[in-house]
């Protein structure tokens, strides 16, 4: 259940994690992708490496997602990140995929054509959160909180691989 308190609950669950910072990286890829499949959504693949990190199939449409996630109060895109969530059809959609661990977390999934004016500059996150599709944002974060609050007492046991393989079969995907 959902209260004003369960963002800053997940940061502190989030926080015992004692990974490095790749690590947590490849974590927050496959959680995304696992929020994504709890939304309905078929997840297709779950990148280790390369772009995009996700590919997923939702309402119809193919969505292209790079996953990045800052403590910071500021952010960076890559021109290979934006090339990665390119749409490369009228059937596709492109996303960076934020995670900010806050306190509170909260996702900001920023579409592509909004994305493209970031390459290569250092913006605030407050400046991301103005160009994210709020309501996809909201959807992301309200879940991905649930998850990790779920999990609390096993969060540890959730790496990559194991995430990917379950956001994969949860999503519908065939591997």
């Amino acid at each position: 259940m959902r209260t004003d308190e369960s963002g800053f609950e997940a940061e502190r669950i989030l926080r015992t994690l004692r990974v490095n910072a790749s690590e947590f990286g490849y974590r927050a890829q496959a959680l995304f992708a696992e929020t994504l499949a709890r939304m309905d959504a078929a997840i297709d693949a779950v990148a280790r490496a390369g772009h995009p990190d996700v590919m997923a199939r939702i309402r119809g449409r193919v969505i292209r997602i790079q996953v990045k996630y800052t403590g910071q109060r500021s952010f960076t895109l890559g021109a290979d990140d934006l090339e990665g969530i390119r749409p490369r059809s009228d059937q596709e959609d492109g996303y960076l995929a934020v995670l900010d661990l806050g306190p509170p977390v909260a996702w900001m999934c920023v579409p592509h054509s909004r994305a493209r004016e970031l390459v290569g500059r250092t913006v605030p996150l407050a400046m991301l959160k103005t160009m994210d599709d709020a309501l996809f944002s909201s959807q992301c974060t309200d879940i991905f909180v649930d998850l990790v609050i779920q999990h609390r007492t096993s969060i540890d046991a959730f790496t990559f691989s194991l995430v990917r393989r379950r956001a994969l079969a949860d999503g519908g995907a065939e591997h």
